[in-house]
């Protein structure tokens, strides 16, 4: 692969408008806000590495795993440039709520100012062909940008969730905790 020092591209006349208005409103310029943008939504060159793919979206398959009521139903392949991982919550388990609102923060909402390139989502087939959420509710995990390392977001989870991640009563005492930040 070359590695290219620079080049010069022509976007569109609207969209680098919007560019200029956006880096006015930033108090930047507008090469600095393209540069911005592009470096937010394209993958660092490790993330090319041979093999890098499937090792970061077993990464973070393993870990999912590790967490009790979930159950990991399916993913993409390691060559899709832009993965997912499907997963069923038993809607049953008492820490099931737990589950889903540690991942749809760490996932959706961690830092408004940076947030991860991710979703975290519920899926469904279509309502007349199915039953109740205990057997077609699911969710999905998804990158929103290609080349995404998988095992990043695995790394972002490990830190965030209750440790150890696999001990049920860890998630139910996030409570206790909450309650006592409110003191």
């Amino acid at each position: 692969m070359d590695i290219v020092d620079s080049f010069a591209i022509t976007i569109p006349q609207e969209l680098a408008q919007r560019v200029v208005m956006e880096a006015n409103i930033l108090g930047i310029s507008p090469t600095e806000r393209a540069l911005e943008a592009l470096n937010g939504t394209i993958a660092p060159v490790e993330n090319f590495a041979e093999g890098k793919a499937a090792e970061g979206l077993s990464d973070l398959t393993d870990f999912l795993r590790r967490i009790p009521s979930l159950q990991v139903l399916s993913h993409s392949l390691p060559t899709e440039p832009q993965w997912w991982v499907k997963l069923r919550i038993d809607i049953a388990s008492p820490i099931s709520w737990h589950i889903v609102q540690n991942l749809g923060f760490v996932l959706n909402y961690l830092s408004l100012e940076e947030p991860l390139p991710t979703v975290f989502r519920p899926v469904s087939p279509p309502p007349y062909l199915n039953g109740g959420p205990e057997d077609y509710l699911a969710w999905v995990i998804e990158a929103k940008i290609p080349f995404l390392d998988a095992g990043v977001i695995a790394s972002f989870l490990q830190v965030r969730l209750p440790e150890p991640v696999e001990d049920e009563a860890q998630w139910l005492n996030q409570d206790e905790f909450d309650e006592k930040d409110e003191e």
